[in-house]
């Protein structure tokens, strides 16, 4: 169970790799467009690696999207708190409400600046607990989040309101989104994999789930995903995916179709079907690379927006492009 003080730092012992993260992304589906503010912390070698970017086009390389900026050794937040903190490259997060609400501000001083709010629809859903997660035992094949940097770690969505102005242009909020907190043990190095995926409906329905896959298949071949973790929100509540697979098409290393068939604990099915509208390369952190696509999902009559994105340690391409 996460509890409201799981939203603040946690002990970190003497592990030099022990790291905590924060990840806010939403949407702006009628650009289309995508926002993500990360941050990961290293609190026992005082540092922290941030990754600010925006994309609303197909894109092979990080330069190219519309905005990037990424840290790797910004100094720990005078703050030594994460739920008031500011960092040197203009990020600035305030939890009013523990794992509720937060205020998210950046401001790069030129040609990006984001005021939202994000304020949660359901409770924290964690992967560890049982009683939450039908999943929570279960390990993947080559699954990231079995591993040890992902030792506490929980997703939530939730609505974001606000405004971007990017180079000059001002562009309202009012999106849906699935923030996640992770905290443990984070080598440079991971092999495991992930797919990390969200389909937003409306603030009464969304789905988030987790995937592995086999990181042998390499650029323009489909390949096959097993859900690791996951929930369905319903009307305020998540409830959690015990089973599921999807399957993608790849534009180079990037999925451009996307088809997920989840089954929830209550035993219903979800057939969602996606096309991306937008890919860039995301350098979350060193010594690996997410390559991130908006698609624009479909499950019958309703039609959703949120990003899916796969996750693959820079040792997994010396296999494929040998």
């Amino acid at each position: 169970m996460i509890r409201p003080e799981d939203a603040e730092f946690h002990p970190s012992g003497t592990e030099r790799m022990w790291t905590e993260t924060n990840y806010f992304g939403f949407d702006i589906p009628a650009v289309p467009m995508h926002v993500g503010l990360y941050a990961l912390f290293r609190p026992n070698l005082g540092t922290v690696n941030s990754a600010i970017f925006v994309n609303s086009r197909k894109v092979d390389a990080s330069w190219e999207a519309d905005f990037w900026d990424s840290r790797a050794y910004l100094p720990m937040p005078s703050s030594k708190s994460l739920l008031d903190y500011r960092l040197d490259n203009g990020l600035a997060v305030r939890c009013l409400e523990p794992n509720k609400v937060w205020e998210l501000r950046y401001d790069n001083g030129e040609s990006l600046q984001v005021d939202v709010r994000f304020e949660a629809l359901m409770e924290p859903f964690d992967i560890h607990d049982p009683d939450m997660d039908p999943r929570a035992k279960a390990a993947g094949r080559g699954d990231l989040s079995a591993g040890a940097a992902y030792a506490g770690h929980f997703d939530m969505t939730g609505a974001v309101t606000g405004h971007v102005v990017l180079n000059g242009t001002r562009h309202e909020v009012d999106a849906l989104s699935t923030m996640d907190h992770s905290w443990g043990v984070r080598e440079e190095r991971q092999l495991g994999v992930m797919t990390w995926l969200q389909c937003h409906f409306s603030r009464d329905f969304a789905l988030h789930a987790m995937f592995d896959f086999d990181p042998t298949i390499g650029p323009d071949l489909p390949f096959d995903c097993h859900l690791t973790h996951g929930y369905v929100l319903d009307k305020g509540t998540a409830v959690g995916l015990k089973d599921g697979t999807a399957r993608m098409t790849r534009q180079g290393m990037y999925s451009d179709t996307l088809e997920l068939s989840l089954v929830d604990a209550h035993d219903r099915e979800y057939v969602v079907h996606g096309r991306a509208r937008t890919r860039a390369p995301i350098q979350y952190w060193p010594g690996s690379m997410a390559f991130m696509v908006m698609p624009r999902w479909e499950m019958g009559d309703q039609v959703g927006y949120g990003t899916s994105t796969d996750f693959l340690d820079l040792y997994h391409f010396t296999k494929l492009y040998r």
